[in-house]
């Protein structure tokens, strides 16, 4: 997919990730079960460096 419309699927996309991966994270966590938590929050932890690196990558397109 090209152009907005791409993007704004690829940013939704990082966002659920985000929402699933972090929810996770508080779920396992407080089941007991420290494995999948910190997997989960490394899941979220990138989805949050990939929803950024979108962001930046829009402030420095040329105008």
């Amino acid at each position: 997919m090209e152009g907005r419309r791409g993007s704004l699927f690829e940013t939704g996309a990082y966002w659920l990730l985000y929402v699933v991966s972090a929810g996770g994270a508080l779920l396992h966590w407080r089941l007991g079960n420290e494995e999948l938590a910190a997997l989960c929050a490394a899941a979220a932890v990138a989805a949050v460096l990939l929803i950024t690196r979108g962001h930046r990558r829009k402030l420095t397109v040329p105008r």
